[in-house]
């Protein structure tokens, strides 16, 4: 019935534009700007370009209050995107993002910087800044693109410097005392020579209310510098920028964690749905350890730690008795050189890039309400140490990447039917990856059998990963008719992933005093050839279609395990996962109408996914596993300009994805009924003593499911995004522009195995602004506010796994902020 309902809106929406007459439209006497893009790697405008791509110039993301990537989802069709559990963001475009987990996995979004790709980019925390513009290609990029790109591409494109002497300054101020200052100013330096110097800083109080010490976390500490330097020639040009980041924050890796407690202590929280309720410890590796630890040292520790602990319905409220940290530093280089001779470019983009996070959260999001029969010492890492009574734990996360790209194309503009790009690419990527648990069962345990003071941590470590890639691409246009083009496009790519491993667990796993630090080596190659096929047809004059068949594919990987986990011992194949395939079809419609006032840009996608990469946890370690799955869609961008003063917009997607046969083990409901019949609690995974399992296995793991028929993670079925704008013209020449924008989104699951708890709701956020511009429009004065309705949506979650009792970690949208903004342009 839901959907039905849905598909008549959309129906009704087209059939409404369509009743729209020609006499309403000849009226109008606004234009649409034209966007230059380059998708294609060629400079083109949007309705030129047969890719599916929503691209925003600098003063286009000022307009849709998009001040972050994160703000991007609400301007593009079947995009979603999300903090991740691990400090990274979780970008889903038609259905495909990152659903693994390690070093060795890969986003299905390639993200760019200047046209550098970036392996392992901070999107998340970027602010846009002194930006010329924002592409999102949607679909699979295999060709020109190649690495990494089957759910698309994001690119962001910052100013170029220029001859003329001239900048901007922006403040802006808001609730939770938020101050943002950004500008920017540009010098020319001679005939041939420009500089341009841009930066920001975000400042802010948390959104989150700490009822344990009366602080508030979440706040941002934030800023950023960037120089660009240019040279042009008379034929030639280049471009350096530098770009560096810095956020020293109280940043939650989390938002807010629920669970449906298990009064039984076998589970911890039960799989039938989610509630404002504490886990019970008793099912967690803190109880596990804590009863064992008593039996040795002769004393008593509480059945349940958190039987009495505090929980708020309100997600903005936490009892945390840890407060988060958030360090990072980053640097982006890119060098962009052009050389034109003859009919031929010559492009060359280097690239650097180099972070270093440092991540601290409450690992239980909870304080222990039942005290301890002793005290002990906690070593926290760089945070000390740190004495307590009673279960206390805090994770860390750290990532120290570093890379160099290098890209040369070289494309031919010949007056003839014939044209090519042929291009080449390469990677060098190396990072170490730390995952720590400090936790006071962990020492109690140490202590009470003896294990060295070095192991009394969990530490999930990769260390030096290297990964290596390179690739030859090539694209080949024939200009069949005046209005006829084809490209055939080849991508051969070669990858070498490689790492030093181990987990250090207590005495369970390896031993950091071995002779070679306990560390087990890891790696893979693999090599493909991708390809695309395009036609493109020109209507008319302000009317293109094109039919795209393409194949693109995401390389597999290591899963982040150690070589002494059970799990390999009883199947040696889990430690590396398979590559991930995607052949594609897409048809679309790009046109404008009525004197270029109404933009109707459509498409169609279907999707053959083969070997989708999917991460479980298990055994206190990631598996990344292999499934097949179908995806299909539809996306309509509409905008009208019927007047000066008026601009309505309207983004519509509709998105259908399934699991193609393939079954799993939810960790979470071993037994499929979703109770504790038939389940042995275990700290790191539990065991099933019921009917059912292999035959010559008893006890098992659990019983699979099947998830044929499943949809996909992260795959609203609908999505709708609504503007209307309308500008005031006063008689002193200024002008007063009111604008706001609707955005709402379908329910959508977070896990394969569509259950109630990894259901999220729909919703939908208002945003608006009122923005007085002078007559000279060197100055404007704007008030602005987000989220108007001050709802606490949810943008994904995360299910942990049986040492913290399957509780479920959830990232949400920011609160209601609203405020005034002054910029002015010299």
């Amino acid at each position: 019935m839901k959907n039905n309902t849905h598909r008549n809106v959309l129906l009704s929406f087209g059939l409404l534009s369509g009743a729209l007459t020609a006499e309403a439209f000849a009226q109008s006497v606004g234009a649409l700007e034209e966007v230059i893009v380059t998708a294609g790697k060629r400079a083109t405008t949007v309705q030129d370009t047969p890719i599916a791509v929503s691209a925003f110039s600098g003063d286009e993301l000022d307009r849709a209050l998009i001040s972050k990537p994160m703000d991007l989802q609400f301007n593009v069709p079947n995009m979603l995107m999300s903090k991740g559990n691990f400090t990274t963001a979780a970008i889903s475009i038609r259905g495909i993002g990152n659903l693994g987990v390690g070093s060795a996995t890969d986003s299905g979004t390639g993200v760019h910087f200047n046209g550098v790709y970036l392996n392992g980019g901070r999107i998340f925390e970027t602010e846009f800044y002194d930006a010329e513009r924002v592409e999102v290609l949607r679909g699979p990029q295999g060709t020109l693109y190649g690495r990494n790109t089957t759910a698309g591409v994001v690119n962001m494109i910052t100013n170029k410097p220029t001859d003329e002497f001239g900048g901007d300054i922006t403040l802006e101020l808001g609730n939770y005392d938020h101050i943002k200052a950004k500008g920017a100013i540009n010098i020319p330096l001679g005939d041939q020579w420009a500089q341009r110097f841009s930066m920001f800083y975000n400042e802010r109080d948390g959104y989150v209310d700490n009822e344990f010490d009366g602080n508030k976390i979440d706040g941002r500490d934030m800023w950023s510098l960037r120089s660009s330097t240019r040279w042009a020639g008379d034929n030639a040009d280049a471009t350096l920028v530098v770009n560096y980041f810095k956020e020293d924050s109280d940043r939650m890796r989390g938002s807010n964690q629920r669970c449906l407690r298990d009064s039984e202590a076998i589970l911890g929280c039960l799989p039938t749905g989610l509630a404002d309720e504490v886990t019970n410890s008793g099912a967690t590796v803190t109880g596990f350890l804590t009863q064992i630890s008593g039996r040795v040292l002769g004393v008593s520790f509480p059945a349940d730690d958190f039987a009495n602990s505090p929980k708020s319905r309100d997600p903005r409220e936490q009892f945390l008795d840890f407060t988060p940290q958030y360090e990072v530093e980053d640097l982006m280089i890119s060098f962009e050189s052009n050389l034109d001779f003859a009919d031929y470019t010559l492009t060359t983009v280097l690239g650097y890039h180099a972070s270093d996070l440092s991540a601290r959260n409450d690992y239980d999001f909870t304080v222990a309400s039942e005290q301890w029969p002793l005290e002990v010492d906690v070593n926290l890492g760089p945070d000390g140490i740190v004495t307590v009574d009673r279960a206390y734990s805090t994770d860390r996360s750290t990532t120290e990447p570093e890379q160099y790209s290098a890209e040369l194309r070289l494309a031919t503009d010949f007056s003839g039917d014939w044209n090519f790009l042929v291009g080449g690419f390469y990677l060098d990527y190396q990072s170490d990856v730390h995952y720590y648990v400090y936790s006071a069962a962990l020492e109690v345990y140490g202590q009470a059998t003896g294990i060295p003071a070095e192991q009394r941590l969990f530490d999930n470590d990769t260390s030096d990963y290297t990964l290596e890639t390179w690739a030859m691409f090539g694209e080949v246009y024939w200009q069949a008719s005046d209005s006829l083009l084809l490209t055939l496009g080849l991508r051969y790519s070669e990858e070498e992933k490689s790492s030093k491993q181990r987990s250090i667990y207590l005495g369970f796993l390896d031993d950091p005093a071995a002779p070679n630090g306990g560390y087990e080596d890891f790696g893979g190659e693999w090599e493909e050839p991708t390809g695309k096929f395009n036609i493109t047809w020109d209507v008319a004059d302000d009317v293109m279609t094109y039919l795209t068949l393409s194949r693109s594919y995401k390389s597999g990987g290591f899963n982040p395990i150690s070589a002494s986990s059970p799990v390999l011992a009883e199947d040696a194949s889990l430690a590396e996962f398979d590559p991930e395939y995607i052949n594609a079809f897409e048809i679309g419609l790009k046109s404008r109408f009525f004197d270029q006032t109404l933009q109707s840009n459509i498409s169609f996608f279907y999707y053959d996914y083969e070997g989708l990469q999917i991460s479980t946890i298990n055994n206190q370690t990631a598996l990344n596993l292999n499934y097949d799955a179908t995806i299909q869609g539809i996306e309509a961008e509409f905008v009208w300009v019927p007047t000066d003063n008026w601009r309505f917009s309207s983004n519509l997607a509709w998105l259908d994805s399934a699991m193609d046969g393939g079954s799993s083990l939810d960790t979470a409901d071993i037994n499929t009924l979703g109770t504790t019949e038939n389940i042995i609690s275990s700290p790191n995974s539990n065991v099933y003593v019921g009917a059912g399992c292999p035959e010559g296995v008893f006890p098992c793991s659990g019983l699979v499911k099947s998830l044929d028929g499943n949809e996909m993670p992260n795959a609203p079925n609908f999505s709708v995004n609504l503007g209307v704008s309308y500008g005031f013209y006063l008689e002193s020449g200024m002008e007063l522009v009111a604008a706001t924008n609707y955005y709402w989104q379908d329910e959508f699951y977070t896990r394969i195995f569509n259950t109630g708890n990894d259901t999220v709701e729909k919703w939908d956020v208002w945003n608006a602004t009122l923005t007085l511009y002078s007559a000279q429009r060197n100055w404007f004065a704007e008030l602005w506010g987000r989220n108007l309705l001050d709802d606490d949506h949810i943008t994904g979650q995360y299910l942990g796994d049986q040492n913290v009792g399957l509780a479920t970690n959830q990232f949400l949208l920011e609160p209601r902020t609203y405020g005034v903004s002054l910029g002015y342009n010299f």
